[in-house]
Parts: C-alpha cells; sequence; structure tokens
C-alpha cells in the first residue's frame, strides 16, 4: 500500500473522528463576519464556488475573511486571485467551507481545531449521487449546517442527516471573454465549432468525455466545417489523458487542449462556440454549463442531477439517458455497488448536433432562451437568505 492509501485510510477511518463540532451558535455574542475556506487560487469548479461566494457576500454588505486551504492540501496555486478581506479572525461569527468532506480534515486540523470548534461551520458541499459515502456521512457530525449547489445535492444529503441543509445555487457570472480564442486556437472564424470544458481531477468518468465525443463521431466528423474542442487540465496527473489522445487521434478536427487558460480565455472559448456540449454522468450543479448560458450559448445537456434546476426544455437542449450502476472501482466514490448515475444516450445527442448543424438561428434562438432564464436564475442565488434562515434557526434552538 503506497503513502498516498495509507493517508485515505487513515483520514475516513480516524482523522474526522478528531475534528471536534462547535456548540456557537451561527453569529454569536455579536460577531457578524463570515469567514470562506476555500481553495482560491486553484483551476477548478470548487474554487470558482469559493471566490463567487466571497465576492457576492462581500457585495451584500457582509464583512469577509478569505482563507486559502492550498497550503493545508500542499496544493500549488495555479490561478492569481486577489481580494480585499474587511474582516479579521476576532470578528467571525460563521465559517463557510468550500471543500468536500475528504479535504476537511487536514483544513480543519491545520487551522486548529480549538479555532474551529469557537465557531459555527457551514459545508458547502456539492456532491452528485443520489447516495453519500461513508466518508461523507462521517463529516456530517462535525458540521454545524450544510449548505448545497443544487436541490439534487440537498435532496440527498437530508438523507443523512436532520441538521439544516439548505440550497443556494452557485452565483454565477462571466467577465470578459477573449474575442480572438478560434485565432489562438487555429479554428476558422466561419466553421461550426462545439466545445466543452473539465479537469482530469474532477472525476473523469463522471464528466464522460467519450460520449461527447462519440456523439460528434456519429454527427459532425465527417463535416469539414465542423469542430469539437475539449479544453482540460491536469491531464498529467491522469492515466486517462493519453487513452483519450489516442482515441481522438484518427479525427483532425477534434481538439484536446490541456492547458490552464485564464478566465477571459475560458469565456471566449464557449462565447465563440455554436454550443457546449456537457454528456456527464452526473452534477452537483454544473458550473460551465450555466456560464456558458450567461455568455449566449446554447447547452446540450444530460438531463439529470443538479444542472435540471436550470436546464429546462425550451432554453437547453436536453438529453435522454438511462440509468445505470456507478462502477464499484470508481475510487473517487467508495460505495457498493447498488449507486446509479445517467448514461446520455449518445444518439440522441448525434440527432441533436445534426440538428442545430444545418439549423444555426434555431440554437441561437435556445441560446437566447437559456441566457434569459440563466439570468433571472443566479439573480435568485443568494448566500444572505440562506444564512438568515439558519441564524433563525439557530436562535430557536438556542430559546
Amino acid at each position: 500500500m503506497d503513502l498516498r492509501a495509507i493517508y485515505r485510510k487513515l483520514r475516513a477511518s480516524v482523522l474526522h473522528d478528531i475534528i471536534p463540532k462547535s456548540k456557537a451558535p451561527i453569529f454569536s455574542n455579536g460577531k457578524a463576519a463570515i469567514e470562506i475556506v476555500g481553495l482560491f487560487h486553484s483551476a477548478s469548479g470548487i474554487g470558482e464556488s469559493a471566490r463567487l461566494c466571497a465576492e457576492q457576500l462581500k457585495a451584500a454588505g457582509y464583512k469577509v475573511l478569505c482563507t486559502s486551504a492550498e497550503k493545508y492540501l500542499l496544493k500549488d496555486n495555479e490561478i492569481e486571485w486577489k481580494f480585499e478581506n474587511t474582516a479579521d479572525k476576532n470578528d467571525i461569527g460563521c465559517r463557510i467551507f468550500h471543500l468536500n468532506p475528504p479535504m476537511m480534515p487536514p483544513v480543519a486540523i491545520g487551522m486548529g481545531l480549538l479555532n474551529y470548534s469557537r465557531v459555527f461551520n457551514i459545508g458547502y458541499w456539492a456532491w452528485e449521487l443520489e447516495s453519500l459515502p461513508d466518508e461523507w456521512v462521517r463529516a456530517l457530525r462535525y458540521t454545524n449546517a450544510i449548505i448545497t449547489p443544487s436541490d439534487f445535492t440537498t435532496n440527498a444529503i437530508k438523507k443523512y442527516t436532520d441538521k439544516p441543509v439548505v440550497t443556494v445555487h452557485h452565483p454565477a457570472s462571466v467577465g470578459k471573454a477573449n474575442p480572438d480564442i478560434r485565432l489562438k486556437i487555429n479554428i476558422p472564424a466561419d466553421a461550426f465549432m462545439l466545445s466543452g470544458i473539465f479537469s482530469f481531477t474532477s472525476g473523469f468518468e463522471r464528466k464522460n468525455p467519450y460520449a461527447m465525443v462519440n456523439a460528434f463521431i456519429q454527427s459532425l466528423a465527417d463535416k469539414p466545417d465542423a469542430y469539437l474542442v475539449m479544453k482540460t487540465n491536469h491531464g498529467q496527473k491522469s492515466n486517462e489523458y493519453a487513452k483519450l489522445l489516442e482515441f481522438i487521434k484518427p479525427y483532425r478536427n477534434i481538439r484536446l487542449i490541456d492547458a490552464i487558460w485564464p478566465r477571459e480565455d475560458i469565456h471566449g472559448l464557449i462565447k465563440a462556440s455554436d454550443a457546449y456540449v456537457s454528456l456527464h454522468r452526473s452534477e452537483g450543479f454544473g458550473l460551465p454549463i450555466a456560464e456558458a448560458m450567461l455568455l449566449g450559448t446554447p447547452v446540450i445537456v444530460t438531463n439529470w442531477s443538479g444542472n435540471t434546476d436550470f436546464n429546462k426544455d425550451g432554453s437547453s437542449f436536453l438529453v435522454d439517458y438511462k440509468m445505470i450502476p456507478v462502477p464499484a472501482e470508481f475510487s473517487e466514490l467508495k460505495m457498493d455497488g447498488t449507486v446509479v448515475w445517467a448514461e446520455a444516450d449518445v444518439s440522441s445527442a448525434a440527432r441533436i448536433l445534426t440538428k442545430i448543424y444545418h439549423d444555426r438561428p434555431f440554437a441561437k434562438s435556445v441560446g437566447q432562451k437559456g441566457f434569459e432564464f440563466i439570468t433571472d436564475f443566479v439573480c435568485n442565488a443568494q448566500y444572505a437568505p440562506a444564512l438568515a434562515k439558519l441564524s433563525a434557526q439557530s436562535f430557536k434552538k438556542a430559546a
């Protein structure tokens, strides 16, 4: 057994048990500031969720202190992010961890267990299945409340706890989009381009890129003016990277770009695309999907899991699916083989690709409807009402 496997076993069996649950009510003793703990310098969805949270809470008038978790998890900083803290440690009356349970022990221990036990602690967890692994259940003991990005995740976690579990959708936003991205990646300006974005470290089997590739092969691979661009990162950390490269090698119009790009390039790629494709098996939310809609790009998505909170018929292209067992060897989950997730219907997706290739104005009209829907949706993605609800519940319990 290697050292990493030994650590994971130790974490799952021992480390969660030594973290104390805080008995402090939320915002007790007049302390109204919020500490947000997350991967602020990570090029990942979980990092972006922490950044969005900090920015929204500060804009809402809260005093905010951001604590980067990279140092506790021995992770390198991948991107720059600047944020002016408006609170110090003595102001903190609530702490939100934008970290999933496997990350919690080293961070809580690194920050100090006494420090952890003195403040009301909220886990902001993004989970993608209808059942929780044992390690997630163990972490429920020392959290005071859970916030999730989707009703799908909220309903899954509620089955395991009587603690407050509330939904706060990601307050997704987009900034500047590089208008020259097609030039950068050598795609003709008038070509039909599809894009998909994922990280090799965010559950390769769950993201299911082969479904996207196979749908393209079935429908458009023989079209000289059609391209599929997969923008990825952390390929060097996965054995799947070389396999995927080999699989797409016969197709000159399928590109795999594995690099960490600035946000303006990511958003430039999505905005320049004729459609964004995600044939995932499960999503806790699907932040890139929401960002694509905010950029006015039509989305083609599996009609299951967290993204269905905002992917609706008429404003998104919904792909049929069937439920299949999650592989027992999928080490990220450690499930018992009875849990299922969605397998997108590749033929259904291929038919959609063919339709929008031949009817691009129709695709744009769906993209516009998606933009209108998601704009209203993210306006209602607010942390403040959730914190007020938790405050009321905490006060009632204390009384």
